[in-house]
């Protein structure tokens, strides 16, 4: 069903451009260089034209006080004439009744301001006939009377004054902003070059290339440490990613090598079965062979799982479970262990001191697994009546269990990948016999969890040494 109406035209949103860091600086520069003199233009024409006023008004007030010195005579009219400042200046005496008796006007044009009757005996300014005048007026005796002498200036020449100076501030005004404007432009646009170089290297970095840097070349403290983290960033992405790719490449290893050695067994198993479900194992004997066979094979692979999943559990150890673990009682266990399964090899414990020297925080079985191994390594890999002697040492914070034999110890090739998993250094040697090649990856993998390493060595009289270092709690 629809419903009758307009269709809705599709509208599109587009995204508001975004300013610059560089415009916003600039502007907020000019922004606050303008509101600073805008300020300086409103107060600076008040302050002088307050000023010229001041002065205009102590000019007056002077001649004020010498006109009612005077006589009521044509001296009035002198006076208007003298000193300095007739020019601008003019006088009017004004009667009791309000009119103007003498008048002398500050220019041949100027007949004054209309004074009335209201007189105040401060300066103050009034307009008369559209011009502005400044006047002060005072008391004198006139023929028996009182009259009122009236000094009168007129403010044309003060607010032309005024005008030409608010004329010259916004000429110089807009002059400074230009030239601000500018300047600012270009010392931040250098300032900012390190950040364009950031954002640049930023985008090549997320395009892919991840060897890119921004340079460190000393353009502000600030601006330094940040393109210091930037590249201090950058490295330790480099490293995590390398670090990502080398365990996704084990990982692919650890899986092919896994699958590798469950196939021979997997597929011996699938033989017999074959071989029986086809009728070709006719014999009882032959029956029983292929049985004997398949049952060393399925042991096999489930020793093959049980180290995978040691493997797992010694990566993900959990710290919480630990407890302390005396290594000179778990070792004299596992050198006893070592000498019950084989006798034909000598096994010896040596090194031990005083009871609670060598102790370790740990799991006691994972422990004695890692050193059981060590030793199940003496008995693959070393000819029968080869001696094998286990040393604890502690140093410090630290307990070092060396395990030597004087077997024919490893090429120099293949010791750096004794901890590998599935390494062998004889790819050829039988599964059977040979193991399967997780035994000292096992080693390595508890002694991390634990806290410590493994290294490995040749003696110098023959044989291979390893070295497992643990931490003392």
């Amino acid at each position: 069903m629809t419903w009758p109406g307009p269709t809705a035209e599709p509208v599109q949103v587009t995204a508001r451009p975004q300013r610059s860091l560089r415009v916003k600086l600039i502007g907020l520069v000019i922004l606050v260089a303008a509101l600073a003199l805008a300020v300086v233009d409103v107060v600076l024409p008040t302050v002088v034209r307050s000023a010229l006023i001041s002065t205009r008004d102590a000019t007056m007030s002077a001649m004020l006080s010498g006109v009612r010195s005077g006589s009521v005579s044509g001296e009035y009219i002198a006076l208007g004439h003298a000193g300095p400042l007739s020019s601008n200046i003019g006088l009017t005496l004004v009667l009791s009744n309000g009119k103007g008796v003498v008048e002398q006007g500050a220019l041949d044009d100027q007949t004054g301001p209309v004074i009335g009757t209201k007189l105040s005996s401060g300066p103050e300014t009034i307009q008369s006939n559209g011009i502005s005048y400044r006047v002060q007026a005072a008391p004198i005796p006139f023929y028996g009377d009182i009259a009122y002498v009236v000094i009168w200036s007129p403010l044309h020449e003060i607010d032309e004054t005024v005008d030409r100076l608010i004329l010259t501030e916004l000429l110089v005004t807009a002059g400074v902003l230009l030239l601000l404007g500018l300047i600012s432009s270009l010392l931040i646009r250098r300032q900012l070059h390190p950040l364009e170089e950031m954002a640049s290297a930023a985008d090549s970095i997320a395009a892919g290339d991840l060897t890119r840097r921004v340079p460190e070349d000393g353009a502000g403290a600030e601006v330094d440490r940040l393109g210091r983290a930037f590249n201090g960033m950058l490295d330790g992405i480099g490293e995590l990613l390398a670090e990502r790719r080398a365990a996704e490449a084990r990982l692919r290893q650890f899986v092919a090598d896994a699958s590798h050695e469950l196939r021979t067994p997997v597929a011996a198993v699938r033989g017999y079965t074959d071989l029986y479900a086809a009728g070709a194992l006719p014999e009882t004997a032959a029956v029983d062979r292929a049985m004997q066979r398949m049952g060393f094979e399925s042991r096999r692979m489930a020793a093959l799982v049980d180290d995978l999943i040691t493997l797992i559990r010694a990566d993900t150890a959990d710290a919480a479970a630990r407890e302390r673990v005396d290594l000179v009682d778990l070792l004299r266990g596992v050198v006893e262990d070592a000498a019950a399964i084989d006798g034909s090899r000598s096994w010896s414990l040596a090194g031990v001191g005083e009871p609670g020297q060598a102790v370790v925080l740990g799991d006691r079985l994972r422990l004695h697994q890692l050193f059981a191994n060590l030793l199940a390594n003496v008995r693959t890999h070393t000819p029968p009546g080869t001696a094998a002697t286990v040393t604890i040492t502690v140093k410090g914070g630290k307990v070092e269990v060396e395990v030597a034999d004087d077997g024919p110890g490893v090429s120099a090739e293949s010791l750096p990948l004794l901890f590998d998993r599935f390494y062998r250094e004889d790819p050829s040697r039988s599964r059977e016999f040979g193991g399967s090649g997780l035994g000292l990856a096992i080693v390595a993998a508890i002694a991390g969890a634990h806290g410590g390493n493994v290294m490995a060595g040749n003696a110098p009289a023959g044989g291979l040494v390893i070295v497992v270092t643990l931490p003392r709690p």
